[in-house]
């Protein structure tokens, strides 16, 4: 604090900075045209005006790769300027949607922004994210695990609630930020200033009033800048005229961090204190529908993330552990492309259509590249457990679980025998180490297939093979490890066997030993509980209503229609001892679009075929749905329902590091920048219950829902369909988001295709562990077949177990600059909790790092390493293990 303040008490810092959407209205390639244009500029004032001191690069260091992948010869004059601080990077590698995308993912993002900014020679401390639509309320925690204890943010939260320009945001495990709230205006009160004196003057003052209206501190931020924009490069000289026309503030061309230094230093006493995620749309607009715009671009997200942070980097991590090479390159790469699809212009869907394209192939290349290295490093870590007890009509299975905690799971996979092996079915059972039982086993198909044998010095030569298509449970995978089973093929059809299971069907119902499903004539499906007696009605429900939005935001017709689906369709099918499914199909007859006038729907009806398939598994706890639906009309919004009849005021969904609870009930927004939203996000499941029973849905990339009232009536949006990035016309916002341009690929036409599942439960979201089974659900297992081998792994092992009720692990990879392992654990409860990692490897240290990966304090190891976290809290352990040579 200040105690003598001096005349130029306050001081006003003109922040000159650019906001660089990457790719939005125009595409990446026609953007960075604009982006070569603005750095050079850039650098040519800075070369001819020494007091030209300060430009942001908001916040991204992208930026500079995509620049100097066109011109690398100016890679040291960057770094010259960098270093001596007159252009900040940092600290992100892209600005992100913090909702759309995951934790890890966020983190990600950061790891890297912060190692390319240090290799230019400085990070820019400062929180920035000037722009995404809402905040998550663990962004207090992530960012301080990376040594930035403030944000400057400007969408999500009324100015009522802020009570100033600066404010204390504290996230839920009590980690506090000095938050900056931007002015209404955004983040540009004082772009394109003019170079008359008397203008500039007129257009700054109005700027300070506006910022004194909200005083917390001396401290004033004049932001020069906007989308795409250049440095302007009298701005020093305005900065020295401006200076002589206020009396009472300094005027300083300067950065982010030295405004953050002095309103720290000058701040009142006792700042407002705000917690929970930002979200409100009243004073500014947060365009939330964009969870459920192009809802394929959520599920390739879906299908990424996963797969990097519970397959690809676990299994990489633990075969370096067991002597392999870290593919650390390799890993980033693929990083890097899905990081390049996060910014809330991509991720979001609010894009043209060319840009989504683009960005279809980048989820590709990085699926593709993730994959490779599971498979590689699975197959290292398989060919180390020894198998010497196989006969020549039998293989072995190794399935891998990456999840911290045992787990029963179906498996479904394709074995295969040498040709000269013939079957026409399998038996399955445990290997000899614990006494052979044979397991339920489910042939889906046999045949005649081809294996691929490749050869350096020849072409690839296909050898005939015979396969076996087979479905069972695998009880009691360990945690983070792997269990055999042996398969035999069988070539007699006298001796069919007849499993003992818990799968039942009939014409029109399957069930399990936890669940009866049952095909009503209205389409709709009965849920029975069966451990608990409980019955849900009207259970997968499709309802189409009318969308006159765009891209960012929904906005039915003021003369809606809504259809519901009636399926008549009903058959079971691959029904055995493993599994079985139900089958409901048939058509909603939906308008072909909107009228002229957008206020009503077309009078025109067309087919849209609808194909729900539903799952149950022996022995899981999980109902499946894969509904396929062929989108043949226009302008429209695809929701399905479950009902739950549970009576509670409040719904709880998966975020980031918890699991968030939010009001059933709206606020009444009268006079909002935009009508308060009925849906909300989820980052895979939702949940309502009275603390007695409760029912949560599960999904893959499917982010939005809504709670309807009548019933408590879990509704997951499945599609949004419409025909233009932004429009002005709209009942539920005011004013344009972006360009009125056309988006005809954002109508989502021909077949898509959506996962999700069902858990009917005893007790809340905590005491059923529905965030490991979704995890689980979304996760799986993944199965490699063996021969007899050598090796010094035993048929059943686990590397890492996770101790404690309710954590859960969200990353396991090596640390990006030592030997070391890295296990980050959370508590998604409201109630600290206690737990022990144990490692199936000899550890040397343990440390307590953070999510920048360094780290002080050692730990004790014994049998594993006590933890206790508080309700909401990451941790980062840190493991110097003792690697296999």
């Amino acid at each position: 604090m200040v105690d003598n303040i001096n005349k130029k008490s306050y001081k006003a810092f003109v922040v000159p900075h650019t906001h660089w959407d990457r790719e939005w209205y125009q595409t990446f390639q026609q953007f960075r045209i604009r982006l070569i244009d603005l750095i050079d500029n850039l650098i040519d004032i800075l070369e001819n005006d020494k007091a030209f001191s300060d430009f942001t690069l908001d916040g991204q260091t992208i930026v500079l790769e995509d620049y100097l992948e066109v011109h690398p010869e100016r890679r040291g004059i960057l770094k010259k300027y960098i270093t001596e601080g007159r252009i900040h990077v940092g600290p992100w590698y892209i600005l992100p949607d913090e909702f759309l995308v995951s934790a890890e993912s966020i983190i990600r993002n950061l790891l890297l922004g912060h190692k390319i900014a240090s290799e230019f020679g400085s990070v820019m401390k400062v929180g920035y994210i000037p722009d995404p639509f809402g905040h998550i309320s663990q962004m207090p925690q992530i960012l301080k695990g990376f040594g930035i204890d403030n944000i400057i943010f400007w969408r999500g939260i009324e100015y009522d609630q802020s009570q100033g320009n600066e404010f204390i945001w504290q996230g839920p495990d009590g980690t506090e930020l000095f938050a900056v709230h931007l002015p209404k205006i955004g983040y540009c009160n004082a772009v394109s200033l003019p170079e008359d004196v008397g203008q500039a003057y007129k257009l700054i003052n109005e700027a300070i009033e506006d910022l004194l209206s909200r005083e917390t501190s001396k401290s004033l931020l004049l932001l020069n800048g906007v989308d795409h924009l250049e440095a302007q490069p009298y701005i020093p000289y305005l900065v020295k005229e401006l200076n002589k026309r206020f009396e009472d503030i300094e005027i300083k061309q300067g950065n982010l961090k030295e405004y953050i230094d002095y309103a720290k230093e000058t701040v009142k006493p006792k700042l407002n204190k705000v917690t929970g995620e930002f979200r409100s749309a009243k004073d500014t607009p947060i365009l939330q529908s964009v969870y459920s715009s192009r809802m394929y671009i959520k599920q390739a997200n879906q299908r990424c993330e996963p797969l990097l942070e519970n397959w690809a980097e676990p299994t990489a991590s633990l075969a370096w552990l067991l002597g392999n090479n870290y593919p650390q390159n390799l890993l980033w790469t693929s990083w890097k492309w899905l990081l390049k699809n996060h910014p809330h212009d991509s991720i979001c869907g609010c894009s043209i259509d060319q840009v989504h394209r683009e960005m279809m192939t980048r989820f590709d290349w990085s699926g593709q590249i993730a994959r490779e290295v599971v498979n590689k490093n699975s197959d290292y870590i398989s060919e180390k457990i020894k198998i010497d007890y196989l006969n020549k009509d039998e293989l072995a299975l190794a399935v891998f679980n990456p999840l911290p905690y045992s787990i029963d799971e179906n498996v479904e996979v394709r074995v295969k025998f040498p040709q000269e092996i013939n079957l026409n079915r399998v038996k399955v059972s445990t290997t000899p180490t614990t006494q052979r039982e044979e397991i339920p086993c489910q042939l889906k198909g046999y045949g005649l297939d081809y294996k691929i044998i490749f050869n350096p010095f020849k072409s690839p030569q296909p050898l005939e093979v015979n396969y076996a298509d087979i479905s069972f449970t695998a009880k009691d995978i360990p945690a983070c490890g792997y269990k055999t089973f042996t398969i035999k093929a069988i070539n007699d059809l006298r001796m069919h066997k007849e499993y003992k299971t818990d799968i039942r069907a009939g014409r029109d119902y399957i069930e399990n030993k936890y669940y009866k499903v049952i095909a009503e004539t209205n389409g709709t499906v009965t849920v029975v509980d069966k451990r608990n007696n409980k019955k849900f009605k009207n259970c997968n429900r499709f309802v189409d209503g009318g969308d006159a939005g765009d891209e960012y935001t929904y906005s039915p017709p003021l003369n809606d229609r809504i259809i519901i689906n009636q399926l008549n369709n009903i058959s079971t099918k691959d029904v055995g001892p493993s599994e079985a499914i139900l089958k409901v199909s048939g058509k909603m007859i939906l308008p072909v679009g909107l009228k002229s006038d957008r206020k009503s729907r077309a009078e025109k009806m067309i087919e849209c075929p609808v194909e729900s398939e539903i799952k149950l598994f022996s022995e899981v706890q999980r109902i499946e749905f894969k509904t396929k639906f062929d989108n043949r009309v226009c302008d429209h919004h695809l929701q399905v329902e479950f009902p739950t009849a549970i009576k509670t005021d409040q719904v709880y969904a998966e975020g980031h590091f918890e699991v968030v609870k939010r009001s059933i009930n709206l606020p009444d927004s009268e006079g909002w920048k935009e009508k308060a939203y009925k849906t909300a996000h989820n980052s895979g499941f939702i949940d309502i219950n009275d603390g007695e029973y409760g029912l949560a849905i599960l999904n893959k990339g499917l982010p939005e829902y809504e709670i309807i009232p009548d019933n408590n009536t879990i509704a997951l949006t499945l599609l949004r369909c419409v025909g233009w990035l932004s429009r002005w016309d709209l009942e539920n916002k005011r004013g344009n988001a972006g360009p009125s341009l056309p988006t005809p690929e954002a109508q989502c036409l021909g077949e898509n295709i959506f996962s999700y599942a069902l858990i009917p439960h005893q007790g809340n979201w905590a005491e059923a562990r529905i965030p490991q089974k979704t995890k689980q659900y979304k996760t799986r297992v993944l199965a490699k077949q063996l021969k007899n081998q050598p090796g010094n792994l035993s048929d059943k092992y686990s590397f890492i177990q996770l101790e404690g009720e309710h954590l859960e692990i969200s990353a396991i990879k090596k640390h990006e600059f030592e030997d070391k392992l890295v296990a980050r654990v959370y508590n998604p409860t409201d109630k600290e909790t206690n737990g022990k990692i144990k490692l199936g490897f000899n550890i040397h240290k343990v440390y307590l790092g953070k999510l920048d990966e360094s780290y002080e304090e050692e730990l004790p190891y014994d049998n594993g390493v006590e933890i206790e976290l508080k309700p909401k809290e990451v941790k980062t352990i840190i493991f110097e293990v003792l690697l296999h040579k």
